[in-house]
């Protein structure tokens, strides 16, 4: 996968970096301690606009590398910049590191190491460590490895694992969640045939990124082990000024952007919660998803049958499978996940729907709320009375694996925790089964404000 494009040039480490010479500087010392041979990589860095006078020590932190200075006139954002270290990558193979990734000694070997055996996963994560202004005088003094607390409770560790580390694999099953260009790689062909960074994130800050390593994954076919990670291709993560408000700003932005994109439970949870949480949520749900597919279950159409004529009316979001069974009336919508995803019908599962408040008579999930976690469940029940007059919670019998089974008194519980926001009542449906109706206290519209 690796292979060697131009002489013995095996790996291309690609850099942007905006007003940031001072970090810069120490990533590229680190990249001259590398345990690999200095002729087998090249190291690319892309000074996307602002002034450069801050820069003039930047190639004599880099002596004795292969580097690769590209100036962008303008600013441009990090997705232009580093699709343009891209192009004058010479390597089979791209590292993309950010301005201030202090390397570990053994991080481009390790890398280099995991994509040399083809049958690994086509995306290795590297470890990112967190190091706060304590840290920064070992950093100077060209430390190739400092001291930090593997925790995140004690300011150190990978931000993005709750423990400060990974626990399991299970969450690479998201990988992409967790692919911060900080430290990641991927093969250029991979990297040339989804298209590269989407540019239209601009100049703002966040999930370019992972928008991108999630085109690959979907490239690659969904499956579970397109990502590995490498607690021993470890970087440092140098202490920078950063605007926060700004930046969550531009997240949202950025969020709204891929929303629009991937109508999918991949990205429902993105921003929501810490990338962790995330990631067990799109595990989980894609597991349930697959689960209600197995089994043939969740199914629309006796529900289309056997409630409509209940209904007050005919904008109704049906969710489950099985709507290519049945009949929708005119103005219907679906969440069905046997369909493909189109304008009418999304792979959702609720937490924040492209649809207008107010604008459904009903809301029918069969089945598949059972598989929510409370939370999600609540956050489903108080999104969906937003959008609709109704909520029909169906409970077929079915069996699911990983579901709740609710019975009588799982129903008796469910109107009494939620009758402070919700008018409930339960009902017998032959033919289909029990059927949880909640209407909301306050009228769709005004429950969003």
């Amino acid at each position: 996968m690796a292979s060697d494009v131009n002489g013995g040039v095996e790996l291309s480490v690609v850099i942007p970096t905006h007003e940031d010479a001072q970090c810069l500087e120490l990533t590229l010392r680190s990249l001259r301690r590398q345990s690999l041979a200095p002729e087998r990589f090249e190291v690319i860095v892309v000074r996307d606009g602002g002034d450069g006078g801050d820069y003039t020590d930047v190639a004599d932190a880099g002596k004795g590398l292969n580097l690769r200075l590209v100036e962008l006139a303008e600013r441009q954002g990090r997705a232009a910049a580093r699709n343009a270290g891209v192009r004058h990558a010479s390597a089979g193979l791209l590292l993309f590191l950010d301005s201030d990734s202090y390397a570990t000694p053994e991080l481009l070997e390790r890398h280099l190491a995991h994509h040399l055996d083809t049958d690994r996963p086509a995306v290795l994560i590297g470890r990112r460590d967190e190091l706060g202004l304590s840290h920064v005088n070992a950093a100077l003094a060209g430390e190739p490895t400092i001291p930090v607390p593997n925790r995140r409770a004690d300011g150190g560790g990978d931000l993005r694992f709750p423990a400060g580390h990974p626990a399991g694999e299970e969450w690479l099953q998201a990988g992409w969640l967790f692919a911060f260009t900080h430290n990641v790689s991927v093969s250029r062909k991979l990297f040339d045939e989804v298209g590269g960074f989407d540019e239209r994130f601009g100049l703002r800050w966040g999930l370019e990124d992972i928008e991108l390593f999630y085109r690959v994954h979907r490239h690659l076919g969904l499956l579970e082990r397109n990502f590995a990670y490498d607690d021993a291709a470890a970087a440092y993560h140098l202490p920078h000024h950063r605007n926060i408000d700004r930046n969550w700003q531009d997240f949202a932005n950025n969020r709204g952007l891929v929303a629009e994109k991937y109508l999918v439970v991949e990205w429902e949870f993105v921003g929501m919660l810490e990338v962790y949480d995330s990631a067990e949520r799109v595990v989980h749900y894609r597991a349930s998803i697959a689960d209600c597919l197995a089994r043939s279950a969740c199914r629309i159409g006796p529900a289309v049958d056997l409630l409509q004529p209940h209904l007050p009316g005919h904008r109704v979001l049906w969710i489950g499978t099985g709507s290519d069974r049945t009949t929708l009336p005119e103005g219907a919508l679906t969440f069905d996940y046997a369909a493909p995803a189109g304008p009418t019908n999304h792979h959702l599962i609720g937490m924040s729907p492209p649809i207008a408040p107010g604008s459904l008579d009903a809301v029918v999930s069969v089945d598949f709320w059972r598989y929510l976690r409370w939370d999600d469940l609540c956050q489903f029940i108080n999104v969906a009375g937003a959008l609709a007059g109704e909520v029909h919670l169906v409970s077929t019998g079915a069996e699911l694996s990983g579901a709740v089974d609710p019975d009588a008194s799982t129903f008796g519980y469910l109107t009494r925790v939620l009758r402070t926001a919700f008018e409930t009542a339960v009902s017998d449906v032959d033919g289909l089964g029990t059927v949880l109706r909640l209407r909301p206290h306050l009228p769709p519209a005004a429950a969003t404000e």
